[in-house]
């Protein structure tokens, strides 16, 4: 099997580490891979300096989180010893490598960047949308930081990057704006691990890193929406940190705050959701990956459009709300009745038994890859 060389932050190929969106997609990714290849990790670290550290406070950080100078070598001996003709660069912070990679004496190698979404996206909603909780300098240097950051990803996709791997369909379509040469949306892949379902009419839950800005904006959003409700309504967060998990919950009533739970406390817990809510209501980069979690589960899930990108089934329908104030009414139309929710769980099995699986998926890449 031939082998190919992928490039990661150290702590995304750490299985230890805690669940989160950008270590399940790493996984993801390295899963994929392996239906066709051997993948030969190459773990790397952040720079140390204390000038890089100032540079992330005043937010004049410009993809130069990693020395790739530091690696040439070690990179090198890698790509040599294993005739790899394939790296693949995980998250988009990881760009500058390629152009070290394609200076490389005696090597004749294809770059992928596997992408979890548009960084300049983020910053943007970071310095416009949420401007009160961005910092002074950041939001100071917020122009210039912006058209860096786009004329760096337009430099090496143009110049050194030969594939773009993306999560959704709108990052495949921002990737082609900025000249990537090929693109490929790799949908996300759902595990049927069915919970015992136990619904408490009333209780939805939502799972996630609450200090996360597209979350705690999405929780606050729909605790606003839900308390102008006059039915009783159970809303149970799961996840950290404490100080905003219990702040939220004394502000709002109806919110049970349960904090980090382990695999099985947490799954028992989540049985008796009567639908798990997918907090999404702005194009955040990336996916969501806790609808993955939700519907391998069983649960019944009511999301929105952005929440649901990412992803592809041929049978079985969601709720989808167009905002918080829409996802208030269906969580009532719905919550409180036993019915619509066994007919909501059948929807879900219907996506699971329709979505693709990695072998699936890599059926369709290979020979894109090979044609490189």
């Amino acid at each position: 099997m031939e082998k190919v060389l992928f490039i990661s932050n150290e702590l995304f190929l750490d299985t230890k580490n805690r669940e989160g969106g950008v270590r399940n997609c790493t996984l993801e990714f390295i899963e994929l891979l392996s239906q066709k290849f051997e993948v030969v990790g190459f773990p790397v670290k952040t720079r140390r300096s204390l000038s890089y550290r100032a540079k992330v406070r005043l937010g004049l950080n410009h993809y130069d989180d990693y020395d790739p100078a530091e690696f040439r070598e070690a990179l090198h001996r890698k790509i040599k010893q294993n005739n790899i003709r394939f790296v693949f660069l995980n998250l988009s912070n990881t760009i500058r490598f390629s152009a070290l990679i394609k200076q490389l004496p005696d090597v004749d190698v294809k770059v992928i960047v596997c992408s979890h979404g548009n960084e300049t996206g983020d910053f943007l909603h970071q310095v416009v949308r949420f401007k009160e909780s961005t910092g002074y300098s950041k939001k100071l240097f917020s122009a210039y930081t912006l058209g860096r950051l786009l004329k760096i990803e337009a430099f090496y996709r143009i110049k050194d990057i030969d594939m773009v791997w993306t999560v959704s369909p709108v990052e495949e379509d921002i990737e082609k704006w900025l000249g990537a040469k090929r693109t490929y949306m790799v949908p996300r892949v759902i595990k049927k691990d069915f919970l015992d379902l136990k619904p408490v009419l009333n209780r939805v839950g939502f799972l996630g890193d609450i200090s996360h800005t597209p979350n705690q904006t999405g929780v606050l959003d729909i605790c606003e929406a839900l308390k102008r409700q006059e039915q009783p309504i159970e809303l149970r967060l799961v996840g950290g940190p404490e100080s905003i998990g219990e702040s939220i919950a004394r502000e709002y009533p109806f919110v049970t705050y349960l904090g980090y739970l382990e695999d099985r406390e947490l799954r028992e817990e989540a049985a008796s959701w009567s639908y798990f809510l997918n907090l999404v209501f702005y194009y955040s980069r990336g996916v969501s990956t806790k609808l993955a979690k939700a519907l391998s589960w069983g649960l019944p899930v009511i999301t929105t459009i952005p929440g649901n990108r990412g992803y592809q089934w041929k049978e079985g329908e969601l709720p989808l709300a167009k905002d918080a104030q829409h996802m208030a009414q269906l969580i009532l139309a719905n919550a409180g009745n036993i019915g619509n929710i066994e007919r909501d769980q059948q929807e879900v099995k219907k996506i699971l038994s329709s979505s693709p699986g990695f072998e699936q998926i890599m059926d369709l890449l290979y020979p894109q890859i090979m044609d490189l």
